[in-house]
């Protein structure tokens, strides 16, 4: 008697993790049926072109399932993306937190224009000129060999290096340049009519000088095309000149 009773009791607790096991599983099922994708952060991207990312994995339509894969599993993203955070605003409404990639230059490619990231990765084609990133000139690559997510297929990839020390010392020292070229004599940059020719190394010096010097030539050469050159200078010589056109 005693074994049917325990076998009853035991059954019945079996019975009820069973019944709260199904609750929650309908709850999952259906309380978290995604009804809503929210997008911010975004500017390469449309919220359009966000969600329909999130919505072509067809487990999408569960908001914990989002949740889930999206910060605590490595979630493929759309080139052009850093990273890609998931929260709930409620069971059914998901916001997505998107962060870029910084970009640092792009060329015409494709009747549009081909942005890469500091690693050389083509990362995004588009026809929207993005504010802050620098048109790069004279940048030789396979055009029938770029694929988006892959490295931009460059002849010289050591360029990619002297673009992003250019690019540090330019921000460093409050320089927005037109466009970039790189060259057979290396990087050049353009400020307006003005062209900076900065040579293959020594940056940071020459750009500190470029600073100081475009100001001078506000004052002394008002809207004069010229070229200023720098690039042989460095910290032990005073090579600097101004050519006006």
């Amino acid at each position: 008697m005693r074994r049917k009773k325990h076998r009853r009791k035991a059954g019945r607790v079996v019975l009820t993790i069973l019944l709260i096991l199904a609750l929650l599983a309908v709850i999952v099922i259906f309380g978290f049926r995604t009804r809503s994708i929210q997008v911010e952060g975004n500017d390469y991207y449309s919220d359009t072109s966000i969600t329909t990312w999130v919505e072509n994995d067809e487990l999408s339509v569960n908001t914990l399932y989002i949740l889930i894969k999206y910060n605590l599993t490595d979630a493929s993203l759309p080139s052009a993306i850093e990273s890609m955070k998931a929260s709930l605003k409620n069971p059914w409404t998901v916001s997505m937190a998107v962060r870029e990639k910084d970009m640092l230059g792009y060329v015409d490619y494709d009747n549009a224009y081909l942005y890469f990231d500091q690693d050389g990765m083509a990362s995004l084609r588009t026809k929207k000129v993005i504010e802050g990133v620098p048109y790069i000139e004279g940048l030789e690559f396979d055009t029938g060999g770029v694929k988006i997510g892959e490295g931009l297929p460059v002849e010289d990839e050591s360029i990619f290096g002297k673009i992003v020390e250019v690019s540090k010392y330019l921000e460093k020292y409050s320089l927005a340049p037109d466009r970039l070229v790189c060259g057979e004599n290396g990087i050049t940059v353009y400020f307006g009519n003005v062209e900076v020719m900065l040579g293959e190394e020594n940056y940071e010096d020459r750009l500190a000088q470029a600073e100081v010097i475009l100001e001078k030539l506000k004052e002394s050469y008002p809207d004069t095309a010229g070229t200023l050159h720098l690039e042989n200078y460095d910290a032990s010589s005073s090579a600097i000149s101004f050519v006006p056109e």
